[in-house]
């Protein structure tokens, strides 16, 4: 079904840079994946046109209802819940076979008037129920996120790779070179400066004051 450098990026664990942390009950940090970033992962693994993503279902959990509570931070905003059911199909490279995941999720929206509210909700349950269809396909998805050691979250293990250097072959440079290109040896370069500098003094007595 998936090729060889398909399953090698299934394999991958999940990179760190794609986790978020958010706030969740009780004071504590929840790690996530942002929703685009998924969906970029199916282009970068399954490839474009070889995957599609189908929203199954959309439910509304209760009626839009205006928050009156005083100590609800969300006081004078409407709320609204909705449950959404979502699935993924990859496809062979051939076309000739795929690979069905499903996910389900809910949300709830909080805006000023009730169709922002219901929006907000839809999209977020959306995205909730698409990100938990995916996470069937491995730790890059956002599995990893399960273990609360997060063993799976690191740096993929991918070779750099480095631009090519042009060096010399290395069976060049054993041969003697011939004595013209061979470079003068210290005292070899002493003794010509030598000759040089007598060679400049008897011309500069030779100059007629």
């Amino acid at each position: 079904m998936f090729t060889s450098e398909q399953v090698k990026l299934l394999q991958e664990p999940l990179d760190p840079a794609n986790v978020k942390p958010r706030k969740g009950p009780n004071g504590m940090t929840l790690s996530y994946i942002e929703g685009w970033q998924v969906l970029e992962e199916c282009n970068v693994v399954f490839g474009f046109g070889n995957w599609s993503r189908e929203t199954l279902l959309i439910e509304a959990l209760h009626d839009p209802v205006l928050i009156t509570d005083p100590d609800s931070p969300e006081k004078g905003k409407v709320v609204s819940a909705f449950f959404a059911k979502a699935r993924i199909t990859v496809w062979s490279e051939d076309g000739k076979r795929s690979v069905v995941r499903e996910g389900c999720g809910a949300a709830r929206g909080f805006a000023r008037t009730a169709g922002e509210a219901m929006e907000q909700a839809i999209k977020s349950a959306e995205t909730d129920a698409t990100k938990r269809a995916l996470v069937g396909f491995g730790s890059r998805f956002g599995l990893a996120l399960y273990d609360r050691e997060q063993r799976n979250v690191g740096k993929p293990d991918r070779p750099q790779q480095l631009a090519p250097r042009h060096e010399q072959p290395l069976d060049t440079g054993f041969d003697t070179p011939p004595a013209a290109q061979q470079r003068p040896s210290i005292s070899q370069r002493a003794l010509g400066a030598s000759h040089r500098n007598g060679r400049m003094a008897a011309s500069v007595r030779d100059v007629p004051v």
